[in-house]
């Protein structure tokens, strides 16, 4: 080697305009760096083996994590390599697609087998139709799929299942291995090899001209070819030993799918020192030797490669060897070098690889970082014979037409290019679907935050924020009085389970709460530091993101104490007042029987908070999760179970229950007063918002009204714009200032682009001469004195009805109780509006032992209200039944 890889330098962002100021850098540094103008030898199409390729600009395989459960490409997988495609690069080197199940490095990683193959078989055509519309028939890309094993960083349920191939004091620590966690054996070595023979048979079918064998980047088969120390192995040892697996799935794929080209993606310098990393000197210092890899090479094209790509490093030891970056992912390290270092080593180990391969085509990689003047060292580095192609990973995903540009252009254009944030790949680590978060925003910009918002490092950071008031006026705003202080404290000391027991000493619910509670009215809205810092501690986010790790960590299963009482509670209600109340006395020692009219819990809550607010799989999640664990002689349900005139209150006490709480929610839609309901076009909400979360795909005519200015009616809005509908229009008899709805659902529909009709009262609906829906009848509105409520009372304004044109009219104007409480809760007192009246202290009703809270008692107010209240009761009939 004539450069030394650890050159001293620092670390710096890039800030070049020009090539003068990078190759004044580069000779301050004492480096140097080939530079061509002559764009067009990039153009130029080329052969390798039996592909003809139309340039010599390639997609470099960079992973989406955007597949199905099983594997197969998904609607954004689709997305990014019709945009490929139509970018203009002759070859599209395909991401890692798994050979097994278990070998997949995230849920959602690709996986070829044979129930998937049709979605790869739709993919390729997707991707040589989209290079056609953009330039012509003629314009043929080259396709390679990359067959892999995700060895040591196999995740395939979302958390590390490691499977190695050796142990490595480097990278064993990092993934908690310890000496005596087990190698893969070599039967299960030589099985494997089916499989890649099998995953390569159905990508021919499918269409693709070529596979890659995946060998770099610390995943199984380049483990393989470190693996020095892995002893009385066929695949361990020697070099030849070494070597078997990767030459052996060659050879076989070769003789048994000879139809489809063969590539290899390897690790030339593995950057971890010997007797753990490939291309490594003996030395155990970090220079380079590629006497191994170049002999390897040599053996690759023997065995029918026809094309290499070159690596170097892993993403997740030493990412900035091969991908130099301005700034790390969170939790990630500033390396100690130069980022112009790092590329003068990847063409330098490109030239010596040349040199002593001369015949043998390679892509070469690392241009990124250089942003607009990438292109032009790899112009050089063509020109020079030292690469038969160039890659480009990352800035194809921020810039998947550069190709074209290129073509057209002669140029990148700056403001286009990557930046080297390492935002995909921050992505990736927090288990999102990976993209340019900068240059694609729109798609990757909320699953960026979503990612965000669920990464210890980054929560930890947040947490710390909090001043930890010695008088919290948080906690004032929180209906459940949850000790904030004290759970965001624990977020901040990194002991999230802590921090989750504090949250259900309050709330047994939170995961749920954290998704639907209007924290900026509450909570957020009450906190000292929105005044005098960057904004409110983000409470709601810290509360979901340790209820999920409570969750997929084990954890929130409920702890029951050891002491049973001989006394059980029955529960009318599955929604979040039953169970809280329901958790609380479980948690106390009783016996508790849930009942429910519907087949599934969670209540209105799971069934008609819109998917974007709250989706209905994480309610259930949480229920199970806290629930599910508890024993059949502890905790009954009799889910599909109406009370009425078969089960009555009376009927519950009669079987033993020594209380009864009824947590009910409010049955009834209020219809618009004095209208004339057509035959058709006139729905409630709740059963409207029910419909759509239980069938997305529900269809929305393209006018939609609704009536209201609660949070169920901005939901409902939102849901049927997103459902489809062209128009929605938001009819309010009163100002934007009186809206009872929460200011961030408020805004939320304002933002999906909902017409709101303020100061206009709805009246009557129009029908045509089948009695089907046309429109809504209204007047205008003013102001006047305020009314019972607070607010002013709208008056409307003579002569100023008209009709606004509706297909269809959704009424969220309010609910009200059921009307045959009565009859099967005998005793218990009614409010005028038909709730249950309750003791303040306790919630107790009328009748001794039966309690009530939700909606059935506060007319319908928030989530987080209904399980306070749940818990107040549980605490009411524990002193009712120890009396």
């Amino acid at each position: 080697m004539s450069i030394k890889v650890r050159h001293p330098s620092q670390h710096e962002q890039f800030n070049f305009q020009r090539w003068e100021q990078v190759e004044a850098k580069l000779k301050q540094l004492g480096l140097s760096l080939p530079y061509s103008e002559n764009i067009a030898v990039l153009l130029q199409p080329l052969q390798a083996g039996s592909l003809a390729i139309p340039n010599a600009l390639a997609i470099h395989p960079i992973e989406g994590c955007d597949g199905s459960d099983d594997g197969a490409p998904q609607e954004l997988t689709f997305r990014r390599y019709r945009r490929f495609a139509g970018g203009g690069a002759g070859l599209l080197w395909m991401e890692a697609t798994s050979v097994v199940r278990e070998a997949r490095a995230n849920p959602r990683q690709l996986w070829l087998h044979d129930a998937t193959a049709p979605d790869f078989a739709h993919l390729h055509e997707s991707i040589i139709e989209s290079a056609a519309e953009q330039f012509g028939a003629d314009h043929r890309p080259v396709t390679v799929v990359q067959l892999t094993h995700s060895g040591r960083y196999s995740k395939p349920h979302g958390v590390p299942e490691p499977i190695i191939a050796h142990h490595s004091p480097v990278l064993d620590p990092r993934s908690g291995l310890g000496p005596d966690d087990p190698l893969i054996t070599d039967d299960e070595l030589d099985a494997l090899q089916d499989y890649y023979v099998q995953a390569a048979r159905l990508a021919y079918e499918a269409g693709f001209d070529a596979v890659d064998i995946k060998a770099c980047h610390a995943y199984l088969l380049n483990e393989l070819l470190a693996s020095h120390t892995r002893e009385d192995s066929k695949y361990g040892g020697s070099f030849d030993n070494r070597i078997r697996m990767l030459t052996d799935v060659v050879k076989r794929v070769g003789a048994e799918v000879p139809e489809i080209a063969l590539t290899c993606r390897l690790n030339v310098y593995d950057a971890q020192p010997y007797p753990y990393g490939f291309g490594m000197a003996t030395d155990g210092s970090m220079e380079p030797d590629l006497s191994e890899p170049i002999e390897l090479i040599k053996r690759l094209y023997q065995a029918g490669v026809c094309l290499v790509n070159v690596a170097y490093g892993s993403p997740y030891y030493n990412p900035h060897v091969e991908r130099p970056y301005d700034t790390s992912e969170v939790g990630g390290y500033v390396p100690g070098e130069h980022p112009l270092v790092n590329l003068a080593t990847m063409v330098q180990l490109q030239r010596e690889l040349a040199q002593a391969l001369p015949e043998a085509p390679m892509v070469a990689t690392g241009f990124t970082w250089l942003r607009q003047f990438g292109p032009h060292v790899a112009a050089a580095m063509v020109e020079d014979d030292l690469c038969a192609l160039v890659g480009f990973g990352r800035m194809a995903l921020a810039y998947p037409e550069f190709a074209r540009d290129l073509m057209e252009n002669g140029e990148l254009i700056p403001t286009k290019t990557c930046i080297a944030c390492s935002s995909c790949t921050q992505i990736m680590r927090d288990g999102g679907r990976a993209g340019c978060v900068v240059r694609d925003h729109e798609i990757y910009a909320p699953i960026f935050y979503e990612g965000q918002m669920r990464n210890p490092a980054v929560m930890r950071e947040l947490a710390a924020v909090c001043r930890e008031c010695a008088a919290p006026t948080c906690q004032l705003g929180c209906p459940a009085g949850v000790d904030i202080p004290g759970f965001v404290r624990a977020i901040a000391d990194g002991d999230e389970k802590r921090a989750y027991e504090v949250l259900c000493e309050s709330n047994p619910l939170p995961e749920i709460c954290a998704y639907v509670c209007p924290a900026e009215v509450q909570c957020e809205g009450h906190c000292v530091q929105q005044w005098i810092g960057r904004g409110a501690v983000p409470i709601r986010l810290l509360q979901r993101y340790v209820s999920e790790c409570a969750r997929n960590e084990g954890y929130s299963s409920l702890a029951l104490p050891e002491k049973v009482h001989d006394k059980s509670v029955a529960v009318i209600g599955a929604g979040v007042a039953g169970l809280a109340c329901a958790i609380r006395l479980l948690q106390k020692g009783y016996t508790v029987t849930i009942i429910d009219a519907r087949e599934e819990v969670g209540g209105v809550a799971a069934e008609t908070i819109s998917t974007h607010r709250l989706d209905k799989g994480t309610a259930i999640a949480e229920i199970s999760s806290i629930l599910g664990d508890v024993p059949q002689e502890r905790l009954q349900w009799r889910l599909g179970t109406t009370m009425g005139q078969k089960l009555t209150v009376d009927d519950l006490f009669a079987e033993g229950f020594e209380a009864v709480f009824i947590g009910i929610g409010l049955g009834e839609g209020i219809s618009l007063p004095g209208a004339t309901p057509p035959q058709s076009g006139v729905v409630e909400a709740l059963s409207f918002l029910r419909d759509i979360k239980s069938d997305p795909d529900t269809a929305v005519p393209a006018a939609v009204a609704v009536l209201g200015g609660g949070n169920t009616a901005m939901d409902a809005a939102v849901a049927a714009k997103r459902a489809g509908a062209t128009d929605v229009y938001l009819i309010y008899r009163r100002s934007f200032a009186e809206m009872p709805a929460w200011p961030r659902e408020r805004d939320e529909a304002l933002a999906e682009g909902v017409h709101f009709l303020i100061l206009t009262q709805p009246l009557d609906y129009v029908t045509d001469e089948n009695g089907k829906l046309v429109g809504i009848k209204v007047v205008s509105t003013i102001l006047g004195e305020p009314d019972g409520s607070g607010r002013r009372r709208p008056v409307p304004v003579a002569g100023s009805e008209r009709a606004v044109a509706a297909d269809l009219s959704i009424e969220a104007i309010g609910q009200s109780a059921s009307d045959d409480i009565a009859g099967w809760a005998a005793g218990v007192t009614l409010t005028e509006a038909g709730l249950i009246k309750v003791a303040d202290d306790n919630l107790q009703t009328s009748r001794a032992g039966v309690f009530a809270g939700g909606d059935i008692i506060n007319g319908g107010t928030t989530v987080v209200q209904a399980v306070a209240e749940g818990v107040k009761a549980a605490d009411g009939i524990a002193a009712f039944i120890e009396e």
